[in-house]
């Protein structure tokens, strides 16, 4: 009796010391090697930006002299001389990356609803006809789309910036959600339709909340590729006031000199907005890519 008594008393106080552990290290000694794997990863991934980080916070001579080691003092003023080169670049890019997820968006969540929810003549031809357009380069359409936005006179204008990317995203962004949009319960929305609901209804209050993370992961996707785009607004833009941030950065060598320092504190200065979006979306973006909701 002593025995088993002894036995549960010394499994309780397991329990409580692993109760007591945080998550972290409990699922750490669970499964130690996956961890040390993904840890590595992450340091291989994290070392180009924190040599970026240390070279922007050198003077032009301690990069000669020092280009990897720490060096003090720390020289801030090279993210003070690149902000003044990329403030109205950021001011642009962040209106046109707004704009842009929006429109595609909601063309494309309209668009995948009408191919997911609704019979028509001509269905199934006209959504393999959208899907066809994905396998041709984006490259080999740079000429049409050029002469036609000269002809249209949106040359230097922040509409050539958004109509074609718009037209162009909200393909891929449509496939992808009519996939989702026909993993949705039908039982669900033929409630709603005998508690009275629209096609509209329907769409704004059960269609879209279900889809949220989906369409955060595809938001963020299409942020992250407005962020980089360069060679689109280099053929067609030549005001400097309008460049995006990809292509003042690109330009930032000739706007701020050979200072390596004040070119990696630019840099810098250019990925931040990046990394806080992720922060702020990194949970529905995972819940989208882990949901099931990418796949065709």
């Amino acid at each position: 009796m002593a025995t088993v008594a002894k036995m549960n008393q010394d499994t309780l106080s397991r329990v409580r010391a692993k109760q007591g552990q945080p998550n972290w290290l409990r699922h750490f000694k669970h499964d130690w090697p996956s961890h040390l794997l993904l840890g590595f990863g992450l340091f291989i991934s994290a070392v180009p930006l924190l040599f970026m980080l240390n070279i922007s916070l050198k003077s032009q001579g301690q990069y000669m002299v020092d280009p990897l080691g720490v060096t003090t003092p720390f020289q801030l003023d090279n993210y003070v001389v690149a902000w003044r080169v990329l403030r109205r670049s950021l001011l642009n890019t962040i209106v046109l990356a707004v704009i842009i997820t929006f429109l595609s968006m909601a063309l494309a969540a309209i668009a995948a609803y009408v191919f997911a929810r609704f019979q028509f003549p001509g269905r199934e031809l006209l959504y393999w006809g959208i899907l066809a357009i994905l396998f041709i380069p984006g490259i080999l359409s740079f000429t049409p789309r050029f002469v036609l936005v000269r002809d249209l006179g949106l040359l230097d204008t922040y509409w050539v910036m958004i109509l074609p990317v718009v037209a162009g995203a909200q393909i891929f962004q449509a496939i992808i959600l009519r996939s989702f949009f026909q993993s949705i319960s039908t039982e669900i929305l033929e409630a709603a339709w005998m508690d009275g609901a629209g096609v509209v209804r329907t769409f704004t209050q059960i269609i879209l909340p279900l889809s949220r993370p989906i369409l955060a992961t595809l938001a963020v996707m299409r942020v992250i590729d407005v962020w980089n785009e360069w060679l689109w607004p280099l053929l067609t833009i030549t005001d400097a006031t309008m460049r995006p941030m990809a292509l003042q950065v690109y330009y930032l060598t000739s706007d701020v000199g050979a200072h390596v320092g004040r070119q990696m504190a630019g840099y810098t200065l250019a990925t931040i907005p990046l990394l806080i979006l992720f922060a702020f979306a990194s949970r529905q973006f995972v819940e989208g890519l882990t949901s099931g909701a990418l796949k065709f």
